[in-house]
């Protein structure tokens, strides 16, 4: 039977929201998500990973629709390969990246599949074990001469002092803030990517190739680089373990953190035109009561 929802396509962060506080996907959730797809509903992510860390929960989700990759830079097939992409110049960093390095900070570089950093640290280990990933080495004072553009870039330690040193570097040459978007995604990334681009924008760009109105859309996530995504999204949904900031901008705010945050979002608006999916949600071993 086809599923008839009035949210026709459900658009949801990975980690801290769709992934458990270990970074895994539960197999409840992975069943209720393919229950979901399989009744005529659209699903898919929006994630600040690159695909080739994504790519082992777009399989194990079985998703065929397209995936909103390096929040927002990336627009891709869900085989990975890229529909559309935008980029920073490497070079234009590298005031940015020595300042960081001076500080402490750890950095990563993203471009395509590969992620690079500056040196082998614990903070850098527990990055790789967390995305399931190898880094390589890069030598930052090679990059002064660079013609690569990359993804995004993440500055790695206490949010404070990378948005301070963001925003002293935002105003000198080559000006960053017209060109460089900064998005905190967990306690200690601050993510950087290309100006105008977000997890919002990509959506819209999603939205539009599916020909789905964006009040048809629910996104759910827990950082405040969701913010723009729930903004566009016709119901944005926090999850409970969000910060208060990206609570007050959601049009709903879950009970229930995590992966079952997720359920109860979707058992909540789905059941609202489907009061049988509510049980099919639990048969399949989904969410709890909340």
């Amino acid at each position: 039977m086809l599923f008839v929802n009035p949210i026709r396509l459900i658009v949801s962060d990975l980690d801290g929201t769709l992934l458990s506080a270990d970074h895994a996907l539960p197999s409840s959730t992975a069943t209720a998500i393919r229950e979901y797809v399989s009744r005529g509903g659209c699903f898919t992510l929006a994630t600040g990973r690159p695909f080739i860390t994504a790519r082992p929960i777009i399989q194990q989700l079985g998703l065929d629709l397209p995936i909103i990759l390096c929040n927002g830079a990336v627009l891709a097939q869900a085989n990975g390969m890229p529909l559309e992409r935008s980029g920073i110049s490497l070079a234009s960093l590298y005031n940015l990246l020595n300042a960081a390095d001076q500080s402490g900070l750890d950095v990563l570089l993203f471009c395509g599949d590969e992620v690079q950093t500056l040196a082998r640290n614990i903070n850098i280990a527990a990055y790789e074990r967390k995305e399931g990933v190898t880094c390589s080495l890069f030598n930052l004072h090679e990059i002064q001469e660079s013609g690569t553009e990359i993804e995004k870039a993440i500055l790695l330690g206490p949010v404070e002092l990378s948005r301070r040193l963001f925003a002293e570097f935002a105003d000198r040459p080559p000006a960053l803030h017209s060109s460089i978007a900064a998005f905190q995604s967990e306690d200690n990334y601050l993510e950087l990517v290309p100006g105008q681009v977000s997890k919002g924008t990509a959506l819209q760009r999603l939205a539009a190739t599916l020909d789905i109105p964006l009040d048809q859309v629910m996104a759910i996530g827990n950082q405040l680089n969701d913010l723009p995504m729930l903004e566009a999204a016709g119901i944005g949904v926090a999850v409970a373990n969000s910060p208060d900031e990206l609570k007050q901008a959601a049009d709903y705010v879950c009970g229930a953190s995590y992966s079952e945050g997720v359920l109860e979002a979707m058992e909540r608006y789905i059941e609202a035109v489907d009061p049988q999916f509510s049980k099919l949600y639990r048969e399949a071993g989904g969410m709890r009561n909340v």
